[in-house]
């Protein structure tokens, strides 16, 4: 059966356009949006840096100025308050625009964008202090599957009324899911027992839906192939299943992967390694024999059963008796003997 943790429902920021900063003039509308089912009577309150402005489910800023910029939430009734969302209302001639939202692993899209009313010419973009894209009529740059080492120091200078003016941003990245964790039930395992290992992890909220595969290992070694199953099941857990078992979870799409900590499993048995006695030690001819089998249980309420053998051929069937019993030795008696 396939589980996965989910956070409580906490509604999602989205701009429109989705841009974290725009101009002073320009227009913008939020949305406070929760995941279906949305309970019937929903209704929205807006914030910025805490203070209530707006009831209702969208927020339009219809003419921005800089007083507008700020750090904004939605709230609904029946819902805890959202992460809290930045928009930088600049007024300049040039800023470099970046979405709302980024995931380790998306594509993304940044806009040098001139300020309205204005006529813009070339566009150049820079990583650092490298150029990435020479100077063109494109005002966008196009990075593909990005990670945290390439989220930041991009600048774009833009010629606007024959002057250039450059700009810097570094874009905000968000985890597509946590790094995984892997717990086991039982929590204590016996020899046996079926045990079963879960590798959780935890969706953003912004992406719900993204496919996620697991796989498994004991020792570093591959037990579970990557597949939609979070789960693996051990049947009847034997001493050598014990090791250090971790999990991955990766994207389906783009192969993005996070590992779980070590575990460490003991599969302890259920009854120690059993050693045979003789009693008594020195059997003289005609005396009685009695061979014990003794063992400890580790498990209470396990029922053991013992068998004999001597010079490797049976002499009792597995039995509930831990003893074998020679009423009257001979010498053909004497041999190797040993217990199960």
């Amino acid at each position: 059966m396939f589980y996965l943790i989910e956070s409580s429902v906490r509604p999602v920021v989205t701009f429109n356009p989705n841009w974290d900063k725009i101009f002073t003039t320009e227009s913008l509308t939020m949305t406070c949006n929760v995941r279906s089912p949305i309970p019937a009577g929903m209704s929205y309150t807006w914030y910025k840096d805490s203070n209530l402005i707006h009831r209702g489910q969208s927020y339009e800023i219809g003419y921005a100025r800089t007083g507008d910029s700020g750090n904004y939430q939605c709230k609904g009734t029946k819902t805890e308050i959202s992460d809290p969302v930045r928009l930088d209302v600049i007024n300049n001639y040039v800023i470099l625009q970046a979405p709302l939202y980024v995931h380790e692993g998306d594509n993304v899209t940044l806009k040098c964008h001139h300020y309205p009313g204005y006529s813009g010419g070339q566009t150049i973009f820079y990583k650092g202090n490298t150029v990435i894209k020479d100077w063109g009529s494109d005002p966008e740059l196009h990075i593909y599957n990005i990670n945290l080492a390439g989220s930041k120091g991009y600048k774009c200078t833009k010629k606007v009324l024959n002057y250039e003016y450059r700009v810097e941003a570094s874009i905000p990245m968000k985890e597509p899911f946590t790094q995984s964790e892997i717990i086991m039930t039982p929590n204590q395992m016996t020899e046996g027992n079926n045990m079963t290992l879960t590798c959780n992890t935890v969706r953003s909220e912004l992406i719900p839906d993204i496919g996620l595969e697991f796989a498994f290992y004991r020792d570093g070694q591959n037990v579970q192939e990557f597949s939609l199953f979070n789960q693996y099941e051990v049947q009847s857990a034997e001493t050598k299943h014990s090791g250090s078992y971790s999990c991955k979870v990766r994207s389906s799409t783009n192969k993005l992967t996070r590992s779980s900590k070590e575990l460490y499993i003991q599969i302890q048995e259920l009854f120690s390694k059993p050693e045979i006695e003789m009693i008594p030690v020195l059997v003289s001819e005609g005396n009685q024999m009695i061979l014990k089998c003794n063992t400890i249980v580790i498990r209470n309420n396990t029922e053991l059963q013992f068998a004999f053998y001597k010079n490797g051929q049976k002499i009792q069937e597995f039995n509930s008796s831990h003893q074998y019993v020679v009423p009257s030795a001979h010498l053909e008696d004497s041999g190797n003997y040993y217990c199960e």
